[in-house]
């Protein structure tokens, strides 16, 4: 069937060809490939601009004929005989006599399916990307896990896309999850025309602008969009969150793991957990959910498809006993757990920054105090909008029952984190206070300390001045021992000012 759609076995179903902007012949059918709109609105219009030979039956029906006016009213011609009848038996698969709007909906499906892998269009397609991106043209890699509770079939990356894409999911699977790392523009149209996605759900996916999570329902599916972020070395993120637990609960016969940090180790680990090292900026992870079938949508590769993999391989797992619903929370499960290690990752920092302020406030940097509570808030910032969208998926009809309950366990772990980052906030405005203090306190001391040197000596420059006055008789100054005794009455008056300063005020 699809060599007939792409007209290698004839010319039974050639598309109009016009030039585009760039002088390549671009194929088209009457609702647009590079948005697709497979709408039933749309549809209908195809039908009514027919005319008076598409007339729909009381069973809803068309007639061949109707059909293959309705398909010229689309931009469709089907001028052979023959295979335009090797079309009807492809499409009127139960053999009816006539063509219902199911089937007339896959016909459109397949031949706009089939015009997205001609080569042709594929091929400006790539011409269109190198001009508009150059080397940076998008790519996108697919998977698929189909899965029943006793049987699971998976591949990754899957290399035949275009047989992927016709086939369907087999009768013993439950669920297919197909997974998208990249957001490929060709990718998601084929995706679109093959399941019916909503273009505006489309739309939030090529044109990411890192929105607030948010969950549509359409008629054909529901969208779902998520806001995630992933640890940059996640082996060294769960050892400072393993570091951050155990400084939290520390018993009467142990100290934290960061006292006994000397200066070098924690500017060492310190540099480790720079600004933009400890988490990647986020990243929107787009779900489609329809009743067997999920899509979910990532900007890039990340931890989600190997975890739930995992999962997955388990065949007495939640996941694998339940539908699409119980996939989805444990997408977003996935997406929230990777939030916890970061944030207590954040919270080992900040305790070594106030290791570090104590090991010497003099010299501490109170601007990795600042940066560290950027990048918390930027945590925090995650928490509430995906608190508010967990909480509109429970109130939503598409879940229901133990899903329900699930979802509130994640609500509640997102809770927690969200605590956490407070908790870590007010830590680094203490730190800062701790800081100031610090540096009045040495100030205060520094100024302590002149004072008390100055007021040592205030005596001496007394004398000094009294006697460097040039009046022609003072007696003192024909003293042979003057000088001696100048010393002796300054170190006298200077020994009584301490002794007075240490012994009756205290102050030394």
């Amino acid at each position: 069937m699809r060599a007939f759609l792409l007209g290698q076995s004839g010319n039974a179903a050639e598309r109009r060809e016009e030039a585009t902007p760039t002088g390549e012949p671009q194929h088209q059918i009457h609702t647009s490939v590079w948005k697709p709109k497979l709408l039933r609105e749309k549809l209908q219009r195809g039908i009514d601009g027919g005319g008076d030979a598409v007339v729909v039956t009381e069973d809803g029906m068309v007639s061949y004929d109707g059909f293959r006016s309705g398909l010229q009213a689309m931009g469709i011609s089907c001028d052979d005989e023959d295979e335009f009848r090797a079309f009807i038996g492809q499409v009127d698969d139960d053999e009816s006599g006539g063509i219902t709007y199911e089937e007339f909906l896959y016909a459109i499906q397949e031949i706009k399916l089939a015009q997205l892998f001609s080569q042709d269009f594929v091929k400006a397609l790539e011409k269109e990307y190198a001009r508009v991106h150059g080397n940076n043209a998008p790519v996108a890699r697919l998977g698929s896990i189909e899965y029943s509770p006793d049987r699971i079939r998976s591949a990754y990356p899957i290399e035949g896309v275009e047989k992927f894409m016709y086939s369907k999911r087999p009768n013993w699977a439950s669920v297919r999850w197909i997974n998208v790392e990249g957001t490929d523009p060709l990718m998601m149209r084929r995706l679109a025309v093959r399941y019916r996605l909503h273009p505006l759900a489309v739309e939030d996916t090529l044109d990411a602008d890192l929105e607030r999570p948010k969950y549509e329902h359409y008629d054909e599916h529901s969208s779902l969009i998520l806001q995630t972020v992933h640890a940059r070395d996640l082996e060294k993120t769960l050892e400072y969150q393993s570091m951050y637990r155990a400084s939290l609960y520390v018993r009467d016969n142990q100290v934290s793991p960061f006292e006994n940090m000397s200066k070098a180790e924690l500017e060492t680990r310190l540099d480790e957990l720079a600004m933009g090292r400890v988490m990647t900026p986020p990243e929107q992870l787009s779900l489609y959910i329809m009743d067997n079938v999920v899509i979910s949508v990532q900007e890039s590769p990340s931890t989600m498809w190997p975890t739930l993999k995992q999962r997955l391989d388990t065949s007495y797992s939640k996941v694998r006993q339940n539908g699409t619903a119980f996939l989805v929370y444990s997408i977003v499960d996935v997406c929230v757990d990777e939030l916890s290690p970061i944030a207590h990752t954040y919270g080992a920092k900040v305790a070594m920054l106030s290791r570090l302020l104590r090991h010497d406030p003099r010299c501490f940097d109170v601007d990795r105090l600042a940066k560290c509570s950027k990048e918390i808030k930027g945590l925090k910032l995650l928490c509430k909008p995906l608190r508010e969208m967990i909480t509109q998926l429970m109130d939503s009809d598409d879940f229901e029952g133990e899903t329900l309950r699930y979802f509130r366990d994640v609500q509640d772990h997102v809770t927690v984190i969200d605590e956490t980052c407070d908790r870590l906030l007010d830590r680094c405005r203490s730190l800062v206070d701790d800081f100031h203090n610090a540096r009045h306190a040495q100030q205060s001391e520094v100024n302590y300390t002149l004072t008390l040197v100055a007021t040592v000596f205030l005596p001496a420059q007394f004398l000094t001045g009294l006697y460097g006055m040039n009046f022609v008789n003072m007696p003192e100054l024909q003293y042979e021992n003057g000088y001696m005794i100048w010393w002796g009455v300054t170190a006298t008056i200077a020994s009584g000012t301490i002794s007075y300063f240490k012994f009756y005020k205290k102050w030394l």
